[in-house]
């Protein structure tokens, strides 16, 4: 089922405002739209109300369209913002896209005929910023788990090494020790069970070789290539989230 477009229109000259709604749900009958006549309207509405899309007027009476602008983002970062300017005001407009406005629409003879054009885009533009913002996020994902498996090699190679050395002493140790009783048999045989024990781990640890990411119906799946096996773990889907745009 299509997710149903949900628009707020802060728009406080009647006349535009209705322009602005035929012009919308004679595009897209389905859009859930509602209007507000001020910006403190609005900025309560988003306290309690999701939308996919905020349309603003530049001259409302209790506050400029910019300063508006940057109080949604203040508060929604990722929610777009289609600013309304007089015509003329091409200035204005610059400004507007300067400070993270996703389109303008500015009011002249063909107001109508543009806004269906702006929603559209403004909306398809927003989706691709967070299916790139999401990508990114696997990519860095991947990087840590690149990382982290590459640390994990170092650190078997620097553990390992003066391990082994550790424990064939120790063995040496143990052969020329006379009395199975004695405190330094003894010794010798908790520090010789400790060097196994590290010994086991770093074996553990030398095992793993590479992570990646795979997309399964049931989500995202982080794989560890073991040798003779895979380890697969589901993802936090708020961490590597999956992309059911498509």
């Amino acid at each position: 089922m299509k997710k149903k477009l949900k628009i707020a229109l802060a728009e406080d000259n009647r006349f535009h405002a209705i322009l602005f709604e035929q012009a919308t749900r004679s595009a897209f009958p389905e859009a859930d739209l509602t209007i507000y006549t001020s910006a403190v309207a609005l900025l309560e509405a988003l306290t309690v109300n999701r939308y996919d899309l905020i349309v603003v007027d530049f001259n409302l009476p209790d506050m400029g369209g910019l300063d508006l602008m940057s109080r949604i983002q203040l508060t929604n970062p990722d929610l777009p913002v289609v600013v309304i300017t007089g015509s003329g005001s091409e200035e204005v407009a610059v400004e507007a896209m300067k400070l993270g406005a996703a389109d303008y629409i500015s009011k002249t003879g063909d107001y109508d005929v543009i806004i269906p054009q702006v929603i559209k885009q403004a909306c398809q533009k927003q989706k691709l910023i967070l299916k790139n913002r999401r990508l990114e996020n696997r990519a860095r994902e991947m990087e840590r788990l690149e990382t982290i498996t590459a640390l994990v090699s170092t650190l078997n190679h620097e553990i390992n090494n003066p391990l082994m050395a550790i424990h064939g002493n120790v063995e040496l140790l143990l052969e020329n020790t006379a009395g199975p009783e004695s405190a330094e048999r003894e010794k010798l045989e908790m520090i010789e069970k400790s060097a196994r024990r590290i010994m086991d781990i770093t074996h553990q640890m030398a095992h793993l070789m590479t992570a990646s990411i795979r997309q399964t119906p049931a989500g995202p799946m982080l794989r560890l290539k073991e040798k003779g096996r895979d380890r697969r773990q589901k993802l936090n889907p708020a961490i590597v989230p999956v992309d059911k745009t498509n």
